[in-house]
């Protein structure tokens, strides 16, 4: 058995009998970051061959910028994993580093910053404002959906003739008395921060028939300008932010290639419903320890924007799913929500102030919203929080179309019967090598998701291993 560690694709000296320790972990089943590899590197000894691999760093002369290279470990021929790594010390002793993989760092200098502070470019306005919206990079970029807002303004409306509408073609928009206001589809925003970030966003999610019709409402006003400068009208969140509290909603199976800076957005409630196609049954290699599910209920929410007057009551439609019954709650809480529909007209309602520089609005703001952008029927630009059988509240305003009925029954059935159990199993090289953290695996007449693996390398005795039953 071998074990051959690759500094960008070629093999390191390592000392002998070195071994590396992996902690491997299953990162659709934390919502609140993106979990990845944890790994004890042994240090790599001062040879001539890893002179050349880490270009001498250990010489005065080299300087101290801390060189980045893709490092691959295989065992016994097979790719383990790629990732990230990273010098922090050279010595007499060897080269020391560390592993980079997590989200940690994928939108490199974006990673911390607010959307909105960070340059997005413009999008020029025609002189007759589309309807349609905006165009850009071979996809629909900015929507003016009608919003019903008579507290636009506050309560100096009648100054300028607010017709009560934001968006409202009936006349002459981009006025004060018909503000403008351009929304940005949601699609067009990853994409454009996977081009400024040199990173790939794909996936399922991205091509939903009805999911990429997403946007994000603001309520910022062009104020007469001719070009939508982007950051504007985004939210304050950062890149993670926004595809965390996504994942919220939609119950996002989110995978992170480091290497190759790609993220893929699927749908993890789909792998739940999959039945397993790995048998582990043989290579169990000891009894297990099993412990129960407390949190047994599922609750999902969102915070509600505190500056829609609509909101100060938390209405009905907008209200959690909770799993009926008794017992301990496991609770999710998503930043992004939706609004309201006026019942009359069926387009979006708020009672919110405006950010305009119309009667000193500058400073008002507004939380993270989606609804789905329909096109324009009779001249009227539509976008609501329903469409084509989905939802964005989480108990639905119809028949089966819930963010709940279609993300999360798959995790609640599965949370219900719910148990862990840690056991040690026989793994080869191979699979880790096939390992897909979104396939269950069937062991002895149970289903079971993969939580954690514990192994060294080259492979010499059992993995350590934490499953849930699925």
């Amino acid at each position: 058995m071998s074990l051959d560690i690759r500094i960008d694709g070629r093999t390191a000296d390592l000392a002998a009998n070195a071994t590396l320790d992996l902690a491997l972990q299953n990162p659709h089943f934390d919502y609140s970051k993106l979990v990845g590899l944890t790994a004890s590197l042994p240090n790599f000894p001062l040879t001539r061959r890893n002179q050349y691999l880490f270009g001498f760093w250990e010489q005065p002369q080299a300087g101290g910028i801390l060189g980045r290279h893709r490092l691959e470990q295989y065992s016994n021929g097979h790719l383990i994993r790629e990732a990230q790594y990273v010098l922090t010390e050279a010595s007499p002793a060897g080269y020391a580093g560390v592993i980079v993989e997590t989200l940690g760092e994928f939108f490199g200098d974006w990673q911390s910053e607010l959307l909105s502070k960070v340059d997005l470019g413009t999008i020029e306005v025609p002189g007759v404002v589309p309807a349609a919206g905006i165009d850009q990079d071979g996809m629909k970029a900015v929507v003016f959906p009608t919003v019903m807002n008579p507290d636009y303004y506050t309560t100096n409306g009648g100054a300028v003739s607010y017709t009560g509408w934001v968006n409202d073609f009936s006349g002459a928009v981009n006025t004060p008395a018909r503000p403008l206001v351009p929304m940005v589809t949601l699609k067009w925003l990853l994409k454009k921060i996977a081009q400024a970030t040199n990173t790939i966003i794909a996936g399922d999610f991205l091509e939903h028939p009805v999911y990429s019709n997403l946007v994000l409402y603001n309520t910022r006003a062009l104020d007469g300008a001719s070009s939508v400068v982007v950051n504007r009208h985004v939210p304050d969140l950062t890149p993670v932010e926004l595809v965390l509290e996504l994942r919220k909603l939609f119950n996002i199976r989110l995978e992170l290639d480091s290497v190759y800076r790609k993220m893929t957005l699927g749908f993890f409630d789909d792998n739940i419903r999959q039945a397993p196609v790995i048998d582990w049954s043989k290579k169990v290699a000891g009894r297990l320890i099993k412990t129960p599910e407390q949190n047994r209920r599922l609750q999902l929410g969102y915070d509600l924007d505190g500056g829609d007057a609509l909101m100060k009551d938390k209405p009905p439609l907008l209200a959690d799913y909770l799993t009926p019954g008794t017992g301990s709650i496991a609770a999710l809480k998503s930043k992004i929500s939706t609004l309201l529909t006026d019942t009359a007209t069926g387009l979006p309602k708020a009672a919110q102030p405006g950010n305009t520089a119309q009667f000193g609005q500058g400073a008002n703001g507004w939380s993270p919203r989606l609804l789905f952008w329909q096109g324009v029927a009779g001249g009227v630009p539509i976008a609501g929080p329903s469409m084509g059988g989905h939802s964005l509240y989480w108990n639905g305003d119809g028949v089966n179309d819930g963010l709940w009925y279609h993300h999360w029954r798959g995790r609640e059935a599965m949370l219900d019967e719910q148990f862990y159990a840690k056991v040690p199993i026989m793994l080869t090289e191979t699979d880790l090598a096939l390992l897909d953290w979104g396939q269950k695996v069937h062991i002895n007449g149970m289903n079971y998701f993969v939580v954690q693996i514990d192994v060294s390398l080259p492979i010499r005795k059992a993995a350590g291993c934490l499953l849930v039953s699925a």
